[in-house]
């Protein structure tokens, strides 16, 4: 099979969420809660490796891409990847993930939410006969492109930096090398259907070691909003202009701020649910943030790559020994008193293997939030947020 530079290449896999792109209820339902699990797993297990003040992860494009992977992958593999991703037995599930981020019928480029897939093949990879076809049905057109030669990481990052309209313009460093690169990324920008004040007095908000700092605390006072509350924890679901998009953040109401062992009883808070209009009034500190990390150990520790076996571990694009090697994720999100920007890319590579009151949500210490699509189901972003100065790397 010929080489085929990877923007051109893949220019048909660069797509753009349409709005009317959607599953039925149920679908979106069951989607949003595997992407909730994933999310309090992810978020959890990396605070408890790490101990940053600020988190953030992107459930929709790890599923993207490891549900492009698990098309080729054993019977094993995709039962690992499956529980892995959240959704317990259901096979299919990071399949359902993957078309949710390849609609059939794109929207303009300016759109709130743009997603891409795509998949890399090495040119040494000896791909079985019914590959690309079982890529087609799925309207994912690969490349063929040396994984052990310099140009791959300019291909790779262009195409990320053009999927996630130049928020993430690098997610390689280096060649990737081994069979294959499967790639999920988005980009999200969209204003509030009800701006905060545009005056953002400092506030004192403190941080996960007990220290306080001094943020720019944004202010909306209300009954347009849906809120959630118990003896622990206040929530909103702050929606964006066009009501397809929403963000639910959860604040303690003690000072200690949200955990990340908090998460799997919050899944429901983040997944929107149980949410009821109410008069209130928001406090949240503007906030930025880029992350980024090789989720591969957490992943393995989560179950999602099967142990290595003697026979072909992606027998659907080749019968060579090639397993999982690194899951390196990007992500960045602003949000200020006009809405909110957020991308997100993930790159999953392989490698050669032998084998009704007032309500106040006040997020004055660490906070949790996560960012929907509320037809789809997808998680688009969720984090924690333990100090807001603090922007990352």
């Amino acid at each position: 099979m010929p080489k085929s530079t990877l923007l051109a290449g893949l220019a048909a896999s660069l797509i753009t969420l349409a709005p009317t792109h959607a599953g039925n209820a149920g679908d979106s339902k069951a989607m949003l809660a595997a992407q909730a699990g994933l999310a309090a797993e992810l978020i959890d297990r990396t605070l408890a490796k790490e101990g940053a003040a600020n988190i953030m992860v992107s459930p929709a494009s790890l599923a993207a891409a490891l549900g492009l992977a698990s098309l080729g992958a054993s019977d094993q593999g995709k039962a690992s990847i499956a529980r892995g991703l959240g959704f317990g037995g259901e096979v299919k599930g990071p399949e359902t993930a993957l078309d949710a981020m390849t609609p059939e019928k794109p929207a303009a480029a300016d759109a709130p939410l743009t997603t891409a897939v795509a998949i890399v093949f090495d040119d040494k990879l000896v791909l079985v006969p019914d590959a690309l076809s079982m890529l087609a049905g799925h309207r994912i057109k690969p490349s063929i492109e040396d994984l052990d030669g310099p140009k791959s990481v300019e291909h790779i990052n262009g195409w990320v930096k053009q999927a996630t309209r130049g928020a993430i313009p690098v997610i390689l460093e280096a060649p990737p090398g081994g069979g294959f690169v499967s790639l999920g990324a988005l980009s999200f920008k969209a204003r509030w259907k009800a701006s905060f004040d545009r005056e953002s007095p400092a506030s004192p908000f403190q941080r996960p070691d007990g220290s306080t700092i001094s943020v720019p605390m944004m202010h909306l006072a209300g009954d347009g909003q849906k809120f959630r509350f118990d003896e622990k924890f206040t929530a909103v679901d702050l929606a964006y202009a066009g009501e397809s998009y929403s963000m639910v953040v959860v604040a303690a109401r003690s000072g200690k701020g949200v955990g990340g062992s908090d998460l799997k009883a919050l899944a429901s808070w983040l997944q929107g649910e149980k949410f009821e209009a109410a008069k209130g009034e928001i406090f949240l500190p503007r906030f930025s943030l880029n992350d980024g990390r090789d989720l591969m150990p957490i992943l393995n520790a989560m179950g999602v790559a099967p142990e290595k076996a003697k026979d072909a571990g992606f027998p659907g694009f080749t019968k060579e020994n090639i397993s999982l090697a690194r899951v390196l994720q990007k992500t960045m999100i602003k949000v200020d008193e006009n809405g909110t920007e957020a991308a997100a890319a993930t790159a999953v590579i392989t490698e050669r293997s032998i084998d009704p009151k007032l309500v106040r949500v006040v997020a004055d210490a660490r906070f949790a939030f996560a960012l929907r699509d509320t037809k789809t189901g997808l998680l688009l972003a969720a984090g924690l947020i333990g100090d807001p100065l603090l922007a990352g790397e």
